[in-house]
């Protein structure tokens, strides 16, 4: 049997394995990656990419390549409540296109906050190009039609046979470290008898039960359309309703449509269910249904188990309400690959890697009750069987139904939850002896004090700040009178630590940061920021390097 010896294997090449193989890659780490699946999928899933993971994808390179992908940028990104998409407008809520985001600015984008606002791009558009981009790197090794047999961990590394699906023929694969992005129905988590705690579905309601994802090609919906255009249409209607996502501007469609907890699957008239969300008679075809399940709101008791590790949907499973699932997994695998690099490449040791759960395990139960929440309201929305009634008492239902729902918009403008992860009592960060802006989920408040992202800065106005920075740590020398670095520096060299010196001498960024230095870690955040350098920098590095206890 052939053995294959690599740093890192990682298990499951969805969006997660995908984005952690593209930051061991672009870090010149050597991992190899198996994928059931012999292709990136062809059915949609998750339909927004938010402003974290396209920052994320900025500093790999692919942004500009991914926003070609999915809704045009002079699309319009409305939400949209209707009876049926050929009937009533019950509400709207009003978003900028992808053109206004990017070109303006003002509250949408692109602000003071972020250089990359939320792209409307679904999964099985995005996953084909980040595929390409992990494959373009010469230490990665992407093996999709591969299967995960079996695993050992020696303790010294990770044993594990690997299967090539199309042949049968089987290998070894000897690794430092294997990372199970396999899915909430993965195995590697059932095997190392680590469980998920949270909410189950109660299949009761819409959105907290079984459904059914309907893939549809629908070209001339506009022929019946009673309303203008948007992007996100939610049928209301006492026949069904269903989540109606448009996927590429050109009449392609994603539903998602509660089934009945009797109904047997023989039952379902899919084109029922498309017929009547459109509510008029135009052609369509279904291209293709899979079924899944609302409502869950779970995380997973460990995210290590010695050296395997898990990430995305093996630690926590959403239910889409707020767009939070492979986002908040995305974020999970930048948090992971800079500490895996640190550790393979000899410059932190293997305890830094414990440090990964003890910071992303709080955001993974903190997101989900977030979707959680958004999705209870949505199962509690409540309306009388004439809404779509042609008549007095149904159009005052859709009157007072219209108020209602203008409620819901925090689920689509959650910039708190996207932008607002800190890592707050992690051993790796620094206290200023400052506390940190509340935690709100509609609104982020861009804050220096250590834990939190480093906020964005437009250096003269149109460079970002983001793109200043090094692949690892950062010191930043802000403001005109930014203190010397010399010392952090000769430490850092002295440690082994790599480490950038940026400096912005514009005063606005001072008055943004409060302190003319800070130490962003190489996924952004901020490890510490003082206003002169400490008295013992070595002190320092070891810390957010885990070098010390």
């Amino acid at each position: 049997m052939r053995e294959a010896h690599v740093s890192v294997l990682i298990v499951g090449g969805g969006t997660v394995g995908l984005h952690l193989a593209m930051e061991l890659g672009w870090r010149n780490v050597d991992c190899l990656l198996v994928n059931e699946r012999p292709s990136t999928p062809d059915h949609p899933k998750g339909s927004t990419i938010n402003s974290r993971s396209m920052e994320h994808m900025r500093r790999l390179g692919i942004a500009p390549e991914i926003r070609q992908a999915g809704l045009p940028p002079d699309h319009v990104t409305d939400i949209c409540y209707v009876t049926r998409i050929a009937e009533w407008e019950l509400g709207r809520i009003r978003m900028p296109t992808s053109r206004e985001k990017i070109g303006n600015p003002g509250p949408w984008g692109p602000t003071e906050l972020t250089p990359e606002p939320i792209h409307r791009c679904n999964q099985f558009y995005f996953e084909r190009i980040m595929r390409a981009h992990a494959e373009s790197f010469v230490s990665t090794d992407l093996r999709f039609h591969w299967r995960l047999n079996s695993f050992e961990d020696r303790g010294d590394h990770v044993r594990a046979e690997i299967e090539d699906l199309s042949s049968g023929r089987t290998e070894t694969a000897i690794c430092a470290y294997m990372i199970g992005c396999d899915g909430g129905r993965g195995n590697i988590r059932r095997r190392l008898g680590i469980a998920y705690r949270g909410r189950e579905s109660s299949g009761r309601h819409f959105y907290d039960g079984e459904m059914l994802s309907i893939y549809v090609r629908a070209p001339h919906i506009a022929d019946v359309r009673r309303m203008p255009v948007s992007w996100h249409y939610w049928t209301i209607n006492p026949e069904g309703r269903v989540d109606f996502i448009t996927l590429d501007g050109k009449g392609d469609y994603v539903l998602l449509a509660e089934i009945g907890p009797d109904t047997p699957r023989t039952a379902i008239d899919v084109r029922g269910i498309v017929q009547n969300a459109i509510g008029a008679e135009t052609p369509f075809d279904v291209v293709s249904v899979q079924e899944w399940t609302a409502g869950l709101a779970l995380v997973a008791d460990r995210y290590q188990s010695g050296r395997v590790l898990l990430a995305g949907d093996s630690v926590h499973l959403f239910t889409p309400s707020g767009g939070f699932g492979f986002n908040t997994g995305v974020d999970d695998a930048a948090n992971l690959a800079w500490k895996l690099a640190a550790v393979c490449r000899g410059w932190a040791p293997p305890g830094l890697l414990d440090t990964y759960e003890t910071e992303r395990r709080p955001i993974g139960i903190r997101n989900t009750a977030a979707s959680g929440d958004y999705a209870n309201k949505i199962a509690s929305l409540a309306f009388p069987d004439y809404v779509d009634e042609d008549s007095d008492r149904g159009a005052q239902a859709r009157a007072g139904l219209r108020a209602e729902l203008e409620t819901f918009k925090e689920e689509f403008a959650s910039l708190g939850i996207v932008l607002g992860a800190r890592y707050d009592g992690s051993p790796l960060i620094v206290g200023d002896g400052t506390a940190p802006p509340p935690d709100d989920r509609a609104r982020y408040r861009p804050s220096a004090c250590p834990g939190g992202r480093a906020p964005h800065y437009w250096i003269e106005k149109r460079h970002s700040l983001y793109d200043r920075l090094g692949p690892d740590f950062n010191l930043l020398r802000l403001g005109p009178d930014a203190p010397n670095a010399d010392p952090l520096t000769t430490a850092a060299r002295r440690l082994g630590i790599p480490l950038t010196v940026v400096t912005v001498e514009e005063p606005g960024i001072l008055q943004l940061y409060e302190r003319p230095l800070a130490l962003v870690r190489p996924d952004q955040h901020v490890a510490w920021r003082g206003a002169a350098l400490p008295d013992d920098p070595d002190a320092l590095l070891e810390t957010v390097a885990a070098r010390r206890a």
